[in-house]
């Protein structure tokens, strides 16, 4: 450990005119609580008394010794105003990267930010759609956590945040004209469309609308393009069930076989 030898005061010379003008040109620098911190404690350091030092300073003696614990407990950072919210002469820490995860609940999408939340309803499919694509565009999060919380193919997530990048908003709004009642999907159908969706996800881990399209047209000979697939997953809520489905299925097995 290095150490530092006694230093004699005695044996050095002063000159006012100097202490001075370097007194001067410190002030402008740091100012004067901070030159008199220094002092007190430079004089503490070479031995002096610490009513002493407070006298020949012209400060307090308890101000004297509060500074002086400060300054052995917290360091530099004790030489500034504690009011101060950014220390200005201490080294700037390198910020912490960005981390961006995805939590899905039932009624809504937590975006974490470091720590921080950002709530998104899933009542508002719009504002939804509008905030992940728009930070998918920014490179904010992948592609797939995108797709996995609105519901939708990685193909067809990126189509819609390429629209939302060239158009704005308003052209994820679908504008085409949709059937006005429930008549053309029957209950039949329905059944169908809940039983391909659980199997997929059972089975495959994921399910969307366009493999469920060409699942029901191959299997059943029932034709729901994928736009009315996903409205009706929606309707029924079969995509926050997703996740926890296989995870269900999974938990009913090993409780069956003990």
């Amino acid at each position: 450990m290095d150490t530092i030898r006694p230093i004699d005061c005695h044996r050095l010379s002063f000159s006012p005119k100097l202490s001075e003008e370097r007194l001067s040109n410190a002030l402008r620098v740091f100012g004067a609580g901070v030159i008199l911190k220094i002092l007190s404690f430079a004089l503490y350091l070479l031995g002096a008394n610490r009513t002493d030092i407070g006298q020949s300073l012209g400060i307090p003696t308890e101000n004297v010794k509060s500074s002086i614990r400060a300054l052995l407990k917290d360091g530099l950072e004790a030489l500034e105003d504690r009011r101060r919210r950014i220390s200005t002469f201490l080294p700037k820490t390198a910020p912490q990267p960005l981390t961006i995860t995805l939590k899905q609940e039932q009624e809504q999408i937590l975006v974490d930010l470091n720590g921080t939340h950002l709530s998104l309803s899933r009542h508002d499919p719009m504002l939804l759609r509008c905030v992940l694509l728009s930070m998918l565009n920014n490179g904010l999060i992948e592609k797939q956590q995108v797709a996995d919380a609105i519901g939708l193919s990685p193909a067809y997530t990126a189509t819609l945040a390429e629209r939302l990048d060239n158009s704005g908003a308003l052209s994820l709004v679908d504008q085409r004209e949709g059937p006005k009642h429930d008549f053309r999907v029957t209950p039949e159908v329905k059944a169908e469309l809940i039983q391909q969706f659980a199997v997929d996800i059972i089975t495959e881990g994921r399910a969307t609308s366009d493999t469920i399209s060409s699942e029901l047209l191959e299997r059943c000979r029932i034709t729901v393009p994928a736009r009315t697939v996903r409205h009706h997953l929606a309707l029924m809520g079969l995509a926050r069930i997703k996740h926890s489905l296989p995870r269900l299925v999974a938990a009913v097995k090993k409780t069956s076989k003990d």
